[in-house]
């Protein structure tokens, strides 16, 4: 059940190459949202929010998923080897999303460079957390290449690393607490507590995928940068995501991060290449060609780790 398969990795790029996400269609995250917003529901009726039910709600949601894989699995094993590749394959496919990720950012791009700001605000709004309703030109252009840039490592790196670390099922486990994250793991007064632990859990998760991200920028881009890019990346208030968006700002040359508002309050954060020049829509192009640049390079890195593993494994 947990085994590396590289056939099922190389699979599943191939579909989301293919195919990306298809709307309307049963998904990992998506459900993940779905009982998550159920459950917090159902826990906070009752018992104020806190640490420790923070973590009964993690369990909770993350459990009925792997309950149902389990069931899942029990049920294609009684179909043959054929079924359960297929199942874990899928998992994996759904736990990657670049390909969507490039679409999000095309829909945003189109409107941005048109000059209906209007319209590339709301887009962006669908893929960001932060305020888009006053966004200027530049400003949008920053956030679009910010979230490029972080959602790498959400997108493939991270989710192709635990899928090489223990198949379909770590690949499951990590889009539910990276799904879980984006939904309460969030520095506000209703969240600071609640999603603490889902916060942390996602920060564990994405710590090496983060780190080989930015290995492979600097190797590719400079590797004189590593110090710099260590040292920017300290003052992110993520422990992670600051490492791809201080890479990103000295590939492209911009100055990314900054302040940006939530709910109508400053959140500040730290400025990544502080000398670069403002971020403009050509720029986001950019940073689409360096996502799938260093998103080839460390699928490919990761699919020859996997073969690797499974070589070991048959001896």
């Amino acid at each position: 059940m947990w085994r590396t398969e590289p056939s099922q990795i190389l699979a599943a790029i191939i579909l989301d190459l293919l195919v990306g996400d298809p709307r309307g269609w049963p998904h990992i995250a998506r459900l993940a949202g779905a009982l998550s917003v159920r459950y917090e529901a159902i826990l906070t009726r009752r018992v104020q929010r806190g640490v420790m039910l923070g973590v009964v709600f993690w369990i909770l949601v993350t459990g009925t998923i792997f309950s149902g894989y389990v069931i899942t699995y029990w049920l294609c094993e009684r179909l043959g080897a054929t079924a359960t590749w297929l199942l874990n394959t899928l998992i994996i496919y759904q736990a990657i999303a670049l390909t969507d990720l490039h679409r999000h950012v095309q829909a945003i791009l189109q409107p941005l460079a048109a000059g209906d700001l209007v319209e590339a605000r709301l887009r962006l709004a669908r893929i960001v957390g932060r305020d888009t309703e006053s966004l200027s030109k530049p400003e949008i252009s920053r956030a679009a290449i910010e979230s490029v840039a972080e959602s790498l490592t959400d997108a493939i790196v991270a989710p192709l690393f635990w899928s090489v670390i223990g198949g379909g099922p770590a690949a499951l486990v990590y889009r539910t607490a990276n799904t879980l994250d984006s939904m309460v793991g969030h520095r506000t007064d209703v969240y600071e507590k609640f999603g603490k632990a889902s916060a942390r859990i996602d920060d564990f998760l994405n710590w090496v995928p983060a780190r080989i991200c930015a290995v492979f920028w600097c190797l590719f881009d400079s590797t004189r940068r590593w110090g710099v890019i260590r040292q920017e990346a300290a003052a992110h208030a993520s422990p992670n995501a600051g490492w791809s968006e201080a890479a990103m700002a000295y590939a492209l040359g911009v100055r990314l991060g900054g302040d940006n508002y939530y709910g109508g309050q400053c959140v500040r954060g730290p400025v990544f290449n502080p000398s670069g020049r403002v971020a403009g829509t050509a720029d986001i192009s950019r940073s689409l060609a360096w996502m799938w640049r260093i998103a080839g390079f460390c699928a490919g890195f990761l699919l020859l780790v996997s073969i690797f593993l499974s070589c070991v494994r048959l001896k």
